[in-house]
């Protein structure tokens, strides 16, 4: 796995008690685990400690008594050291940049590039950033570049008040939107184009509903075009059919383009467009024709390539049995076309919904066939 770069947001709450030694790396596991949805495991917070700057050193549970007693320990003095009594951490070949470690005056690049001249297999950066760690000295100041942005992140972190009655949950950069997020009088585009305002390396819309979710809301109403829809549909009174209520059946997302399925003016393939560009996560087609399906709808006619050939067989108003399937089931005359219509329309009054002239079809030939096998579908006396 790579080196985390940058200290994740979650880890930047409990710097005060890393610096004081105050807090164990079990501690932070188990903090974390308790507001999060999804838990973390150790090695995660390990790395976030790492990628702070800090050692690990001390801050494991059952250790840190250990940490001590080899601290207060005066090692032996070594013949050839500079420094007699000093406990030299770290592996060997790092023990000649130590003091130059120790004044700020090398980075871990220039190390790098020292010690793969000199040897006959090159080492990685993260190996030099684990040795340097392992020695005992913090990252900070030690990368090409970083040292001010160090500075400038320490000042932000010291500006940062600690509220320990409420529990914040998300990440840290969110919650300066809270109070809008809580008034719906912010969009998670609007928040994403304030931060990559301020951000050197940009995050993606994902990043945001990601954290808006993580923080406990729900994202109706928090996207932009998804709001006035909402409303609109709020304040739009529920239609009725014949002075039935209009039962809506499938997902909740797909109600919007209920009118244009019923009037057969979008395809299945226009939905999981438009879908797509207002989702986080993309749905497949076969999400799009299920839900369509859920719904109650045929897909004759609601797939691209196939409206045109629907519109050759259909009547420019209402399209008839006889239209319909004499390609099918052969010519049907006009008095088997009217009774058809009439049967379908007290099946239609019985079961209180209007039923679809191909599904209808379906019903009577798989009643035909029963009766061509002698059973039907009334219970036996």
């Amino acid at each position: 796995m790579g080196r985390i770069e940058r200290a994740p947001d979650w880890i930047l709450k409990y710097k005060g008690r890393i610096e004081k030694g105050a807090i164990t790396v079990e501690d932070i596991l188990e903090a974390e685990n308790r507001i999060r949805t999804e838990p973390i495991k150790i090695s995660t917070v390990t790395r976030a400690i790492n990628a702070m700057n800090y050692p690990i050193t001390g801050l494991r549970k059952g250790k840190k008594a250990e940490t001590e007693v080899k601290e207060e320990k005066k090692e032996e003095p070594v013949k050839g050291r500079a420094e007699p009594g000093r406990i030299e951490r770290g592996p060997s070949w790092l023990q000649k940049y130590r003091e130059r470690i120790e004044k700020g005056t090398i980075t871990v690049e220039d190390i790098l590039e020292a010690e793969s001249r000199i040897r006959v297999e090159p080492i990685k950066i993260s190996t030099v950033a684990r040795a340097i760690n392992t020695a005992g000295y913090p990252l900070t100041g030690l990368w090409r570049g970083r040292k001010a942005e160090a500075e400038v992140e320490k000042e932000k972190l010291v500006e940062k008040r600690e509220e320990a009655e409420i529990i914040e949950r998300g990440p840290d950069w969110l919650q300066k939107y809270r109070e809008r997020i809580d008034k719906g009088a912010i969009t998670a585009e609007d928040i994403l184009e304030a931060e990559n305002r301020i951000r050197k390396v940009p995050i993606k819309l994902i990043t945001v509903t990601r954290a808006i979710n993580a923080m406990g809301y729900p994202l109706t109403g928090l996207r932009r075009g998804i709001k006035a829809e909402a409303e609109v549909k709020k304040e739009k009174p529920v239609e009725k059919k014949e002075g039935a209520e209009i039962i809506e059946r499938g997902p909740g997302w797909l109600q919007k383009y209920r009118e244009r399925i019923e009037k057969k003016t979008i395809t299945a393939e226009d939905i999981l467009e438009a879908e797509n560009k207002i989702r986080a996560e993309p749905i497949k087609i076969s999400s799009v024709t299920r839900a369509i399906n859920t719904m109650g709808y045929p897909l004759t006619g609601l797939r691209r390539g196939e409206k045109e050939e629907v519109k050759k067989v259909e009547k420019p108003k209402k399209a008839g049995m006889a239209e319909v399937y004499a390609s099918s089931i052969g010519k049907i005359s006009e008095a088997t076309e009217k009774r058809f219509d009439a049967i379908k329309k007290s099946w239609e009054k019985d079961l209180d919904k209007s039923l679809h002239n191909d599904y209808f079809v379906n019903i009577l030939l798989a009643l035909a066939k029963l009766v061509e096998h002698g059973k039907t579908l009334a219970p036996a006396k």
